[in-house]
């Protein structure tokens, strides 16, 4: 198996300060890989970069041969699971869900049919007409997940999806998460 996403010398500066400093390493498809380190070691600096929301000063980033690394948010082949859930609230499970197909001006239909199988894939579909309120942290947790797969990325970006949660949750989702990675069979980020 070849490497799918490379980053070749990273760096990232503020000032005289690197957030990332000379990072480089290789992810195969369909592989979990974990970024571990102290907080402010840029673990999240290199998923936002990788992401798109900010720029390395220096190196490059590759999703299976090609340079994501000047190409905006919107055109990379990444999404992204935020530790804070980021749902919209006055949107129903559902319709968060199915947000960004919709943005992309998908066939309703589509988007329907899609968003059925995200809520089926993390075990929502009983809440799929409920507000984020209306749902535990854990089940916000999934909605985020099924929100991010529904436009079948290449890397799902997990960045401390569930450092919000209590232990035994965590425990729990974090299989959950093995599980549905086993299903969808994309690269993991974590």
């Amino acid at each position: 198996m070849s490497e799918f996403l490379v980053f070749e010398k990273v760096t990232k500066r503020y000032g005289d300060f690197y957030a990332v400093r000379d990072v480089s390493f290789e992810v195969r498809q369909g592989e979990i890989f974990a970024l571990l380190g102290p907080s402010g070691c840029g673990k999240t600096t290199l998923l936002r970069m990788l992401a798109g929301f900010i720029e390395p000063d220096e190196g490059r980033i590759l999703v299976d041969g090609q340079d994501v690394t000047g190409l905006p948010p919107e055109k990379r082949p990444v999404n992204t699971v935020f530790q804070s859930y980021a749902l919209f609230p006055h949107l129903s499970i559902r319709d968060n869900i199915g947000f960004g197909l919709k943005m992309a001006k998908k066939p309703k239909a589509e988007i329907a049919r899609e968003v059925d199988k995200m809520l089926d894939l993390v075990d929502l579909t009983e809440h799929g007409d409920k507000k984020p309120d209306q749902i535990s942290g854990g089940q916000k947790q999934r909605v985020a997940i099924a929100r991010a797969l529904v436009n079948k990325p290449r890397v799902l970006l997990l960045d401390e999806p569930l450092a919000a949660l209590d232990l035994k949750l965590r425990q729990r989702l974090l299989v959950e998460l093995d599980e549905i990675h086993d299903e969808v069979g994309i690269t993991f980020l974590y």
